[in-house]
Parts: C-alpha cells; sequence; structure tokens
C-alpha cells in the first residue's frame, strides 16, 4: 500500500525566533535601537506613547507573519503559530486599548490556556477531540495502523481509557499554565500602559523571557510524560514496536 508522503517538518528555530526570541528583544530593546529614529521620523519627543506603540506592533508582528508565512511554504494550518498570534493580537490589543490596565493582561495570559484546558475536556467526547491534535496525531503517529490493530487485538475500550488520562494529563498542564501565567504577570508587568508604554513594552518582554523557564519546560515534562504514557500504551494494547509507531520513524527493511 502506497502511504502519503510525510509532511515538510516545521523548523524549530525559527518558530522559537519568531515566535518567542524577535517579539522579546523588539520589546525590550526596541526602544534603545530604533526610539532616536522613530523620534525622529514621526515628529514626536523620546518616549512617546506612540513610539512604545510601533514597537509593540512591530513585536507583535512577528508570530503573526511567522505563521501565515509557515502556512504558505507547508500549505497547512500550524497549531502552536496560531495560538501564538492570537496570543500576539490580544497583548498588542491591550496594550493598544486607551484605558487598558495591567489587570487585563493578566487576565488575558491566563484566559487562554485555561480556555484550553477547558476545551481540552469538553472534547473529549465528541467526534474530534482535542487530545488528537495534542498527542494522537497523524503527523506522529500512524493513527490508521495503531487503530486496525486495537480492532484486531480487541483493545480499543482499554485505548480510549488511556486516552481519557492522557487528555486529562495535557488538560492540567493547561491549567498549570494559566495559573503560573497570572501570577507571572501580576509579578512582573505592573506599569500601567497608558502611563508609560515603553516600560509595559519592556515588562512584557521580560514576562515572555521568564514565562519558558518558569512556565513552558514544567508543561512540556508533564506534556512528555502524557506522550510517553501513549506510546507505551499502545504497544502493550497493539504490540507495534516504536518504530512501527511513529510516522517520522525510519522504514524497516524486508
Amino acid at each position: 500500500m502506497t502511504e502519503n508522503p510525510a509532511p515538510k517538518k516545521e523548523n524549530i528555530w525559527f518558530n522559537l525566533g519568531f515566535n518567542l526570541l524577535l517579539p522579546i528583544l523588539f520589546l525590550r530593546k526596541g526602544d534603545e535601537w530604533f526610539g532616536p529614529h522613530l523620534s525622529e521620523l514621526l515628529g514626536v519627543p523620546s518616549g512617546s506613547t506612540l513610539i512604545g506603540s510601533v514597537l509593540l506592533l512591530v513585536a507583535i508582528s512577528f508570530p503573526i507573519g511567522y505563521g501565515l508565512w509557515d502556512f504558505a511554504k507547508r500549505k497547512k494550518w500550524n497549531f502552536i503559530s496560531i495560538l501564538g498570534a492570537i496570543s500576539a493580537l490580544l497583548t498588542g490589543g491591550i496594550g493598544l486599548i486607551p484605558g487598558a490596565t495591567v489587570q487585563m493582561f493578566a487576565i488575558k495570559e491566563a484566559a487562554l490556556p485555561a480556555i484550553l484546558g477547558i476545551l481540552t475536556i469538553i472534547t473529549l467526547k465528541t467526534k474530534k477531540p482535542l487530545i488528537r491534535l495534542f498527542l494522537y496525531n497523524p503527523e506522529v503517529i500512524r493513527v490508521d495502523l495503531v487503530e486496525e490493530r486495537l480492532k484486531i487485538r480487541n483493545t480499543k475500550l482499554a485505548f480510549d481509557q488511556l486516552l481519557v488520562k492522557c487528555t486529562w494529563l495535557i488538560a492540567m498542564t493547561f491549567i498549570l499554565s494559566a495559573t503560573l501565567n497570572y501570577f507571572l504577570a501580576t509579578w512582573i508587568v505592573v506599569t500601567e500602559p497608558a502611563i508609560d508604554k515603553t516600560a509595559y513594552n519592556d515588562e512584557v518582554g521580560k514576562m515572555m523571557g521568564w514565562s519558558f523557564p518558569i512556565i513552558s519546560i514544567p508543561c512540556m515534562v508533564v506534556s512528555a510524560y502524557a506522550f510517553w504514557l501513549l506510546i507505551k500504551g499502545i504497544r502493550t494494547l497493539t504490540g507495534l514496536e516504536l518504530e512501527d509507531t511513529l510516522a517520522q520513524s525510519p522504514k524497516k527493511k524486508g
């Protein structure tokens, strides 16, 4: 049977660069690097709110532009980039709305992962649970082969129970992320954007930098554990070896 060609892999360094590193650099160093030039170009004094707004727009354009570029290149929507673009738009929107507060920013930072965690649980009983996007994904696992072997060995019920367990673990990572995001935001982002947009941008960039070791790494550890449980369960319930299970594994000879 002829298999469909594997989709092009995403460049992880481009993902990190455009979704994390470049926005942080522009938020934290943009005023120092480009502030004087923007002041002269726009005809406003140094440290103006307008300059901070321009730098904020440039910073959020990186994850948005990367998501569009990645789609044009791979002809497939990148879920992580979509989330990054939505988060960037909300961050930029809050920073640009007159009367916006740092409390609104903190709530926004917690809201997106909290919503994803709730949706992950709610969609568990639907035909398209989110767990199939996060873990049990045809780009990662040979889903058709696994499903076929589950039917042959009459272990589909046990596998569905395993998916429920993995779903709750993934949901927990989102809830953990939401909680840590909120407290990190209230701790670091303390300057109201209407008072000092440059300081606000710097604090948002600082928070993005701290979010990786404080939030992303613990969530990645839990997600990796959930994926390990899934792979271990697939091997037990289907009899398939790891290289047979993973979509990108080298094909066996013979």
